[in-house]
């Protein structure tokens, strides 16, 4: 029995330091994995947050960017695109070409630019839409770079539609009226014909349309669209 109490006593320090050593080893990893979960309080060029329950820094993916000290990878606006992985500034973000536009955002390559329809144009690189052909023109042209594509209504007519695509939105001026405006975008650009005269011409363009009522005959109203009037 003393035997087996020597023996004890000369194995318990060794058993105690094995003890003392493998709390310090799991106290060591908690302490890397703590370290590993600890929040970033910013985040180098190019890299941001995955998301605010991730507050790990990870590379910013295409189509964003982050600058310094930044925890949010920025997507690059409407209009434009970049395949650029870790973008460190905005100037990574590359503009859809004029006559084209785009309405998404972070977006990753070009394929995202569309062709501007007819009616519209974009005159500029990194549009998120299109500019309309003003009232009283038209344009059945696609991927335009400029208004010079919109064709402007004729004399005797009016449109007040933004973004025509035919000709045929451009509208006569009603019997008993004429405009020699070109490009007219409201009705009021049809001039009545003055008190005794008359016209039954649709979209006349010019005021020698309005008749006079024959010799023994006359009527006081503006705008007649026939003969029986007087």
């Amino acid at each position: 029995s003393s035997l087996q109490d020597l023996a004890s006593e000369h194995r318990s320090p060794s058993v105690s330091f094995a003890k003392m050593a493998g709390s310090s080893a799991r106290l060591a990893i908690q302490l890397l994995f703590a370290s590993a979960l600890q929040v970033q309080a910013s985040c180098p060029a190019g890299e941001g947050y995955p998301s605010a329950e991730s507050p790990v820094c990870v590379v910013c993916s295409v189509g964003t960017w982050s600058a310094e000290g930044s925890t949010e990878c920025t997507r690059c606006p409407a209009g434009t695109w970049s395949s650029e992985r870790g973008a460190m500034d905005a100037s990574t973000c590359i503009g859809c070409p004029k006559g084209m536009w785009s309405s998404q955002e972070g977006s990753p390559s070009e394929a995202s630019c569309q062709t501007c329809p007819p009616g519209r144009w974009g005159g500029t690189e990194g549009l998120s839409e299109c500019t309309g052909c003003s009232p009283g023109t038209w344009a059945d042209q696609s991927g335009a770079t400029s208004n010079a594509v919109c064709t402007a209504c004729g004399a005797g007519k009016w449109s007040p539609q933004v973004g025509a695509t035919v000709d045929t939105t451009c509208m006569d001026c009603a019997p008993g009226t004429w405009s020699n405006e070109i490009g007219a975008s409201a009705q009021e650009s049809c001039t009545p014909c003055s008190p005794g005269t008359w016209s039954s011409v649709s979209g006349a363009a010019d005021k020698s349309t309005c008749t006079s009522c024959e010799a023994g005959t006359f009527q006081p109203a503006a705008g007649q669209a026939n003969q029986s009037v007087c």
